[in-house]
């Protein structure tokens, strides 16, 4: 009998550690080339902090980015997308349901754009990030 709550115990930890290691992943392809880091500050109604963009060029020759938003001592909130001609679409993931979309300038210096969060307090706001 304890060794079948052990075995429980572990397994229910797997399972955790397992869920919240998908949770964190990228959708950055293996192999990507990393183009720049960009990096500025998000303001919103509820919220405000800094945020920071890795764009990548996929061995596909799509153009893909992750990144994340830090407000204070709160843990990052993390999200992936894609850009197309200089615009770019992602989405929250992990806990937090919403949008991100922006543009890149013309010089590729920065971008910027706008954000939604679809879960309590349902922020929304404007980012914006120089090239590092």
């Amino acid at each position: 009998m304890q060794k079948k709550i052990q075995l429980g115990a572990v397994l229910v930890l797997i399972a955790g550690l397992a869920f919240y290691g998908c949770a964190a992943m990228t959708g950055i392809p293996k192999g990507s080339t990393l183009l720049g880091v960009y990096e500025g500050s998000f303001n919103g109604k509820f919220d405000w902090g800094t945020i920071e963009f890795k764009l990548y060029q996929t061995p596909a020759g799509a153009q893909v980015f992750s990144g994340s938003f830090m407000e204070g001592a709160q843990f990052p909130a993390n999200f992936d997308g894609q850009m197309v001609n200089g615009k770019l679409q992602g989405t929250l993931v992990g806990d937090l349901d919403g949008t991100l979309s922006g543009e890149l300038s013309a010089d590729g210096r920065s971008m910027s754009g706008t954000y939604k969060i679809n879960d309590p307090p349902f922020d929304h706001g404007t980012w914006h990030a120089q090239r590092r």
